[in-house]
């Protein structure tokens, strides 16, 4: 029998209402709703949404919920592991891509013994969700993912769905396997060293 790709999880929405903190950080009401793509975005500008930008630049409105959701899913293992500091904000706009690229994270410099938590915000279903293995994953908004991202071929292909889906993954690295390096986030830029990339709960 094959390995599972991955591993479901569910939190209380009404508790932790984290795409409401989402949609105040980007100033929208309908995250479903955000306008369609001209065009298919590439690894280089899968980042760079105007929608990007104003979650990266809000992210202080964002950070106590997120913390307070990886506390909840990571419960007593927090205290073992770091986590990524700032996570990752996807956009998959109808007509687009939110990975430019298929891949896997060790490719980009990840650390073999992460595992990826993906935390959708919206539906994701059809071709806007993110396929693992070549496996599209369904999910609904109080669902978490958790793949083995560094090792797992994963990504998406162009949205034709009739909505468009927002998301937000983040990492969890055993503090027994953190190793100090040079080596930089793709998306970021940024140093994977404690106060940096990762962080404690």
């Amino acid at each position: 029998m094959a390995a599972a790709k991955y591993t479901r999880l569910t939190y209380d929405v009404k508790e932790i209402p984290i795409a409401d903190y989402v949609r105040e950080a980007i100033g929208v009401e309908d995250l479903e709703g955000l306008a369609a793509s001209d065009r298919p975005a590439t690894r280089e500008t899968d980042q760079a949404t105007d929608h990007h930008k104003r979650f990266y630049d809000n992210f202080h409105v964002v950070s106590p919920i997120y913390r307070k959701l990886a506390r909840s899913l990571l419960g007593p293992s927090a205290d073992d592991l770091y986590i990524q500091r700032v996570p990752t904000f996807r956009v998959h706009l109808r007509n687009s891509l939110a990975v430019g690229d298929w891949h896997r994270d060790s490719d980009f410099g990840h650390d073999s013994a992460e595992l990826n938590y993906w935390v959708p915000f919206t539906r994701a279903y059809g071709n806007n969700t993110v396929w693992i293995d070549e496996e599209p994953v369904h999910a609904e908004y109080g669902e978490v993912i958790v793949f083995d991202g560094a090792n797992s071929w994963h990504g998406n292909v162009v949205n034709d769905t009739a909505i468009s889906r927002v998301s937000m993954d983040f990492r969890t690295l055993p503090r027994t396997s953190y190793r100090p390096n040079d080596k930089k986030s793709v998306s970021f830029g940024m140093p994977f060293l404690l106060g940096e990339y990762w962080d404690i709960l």
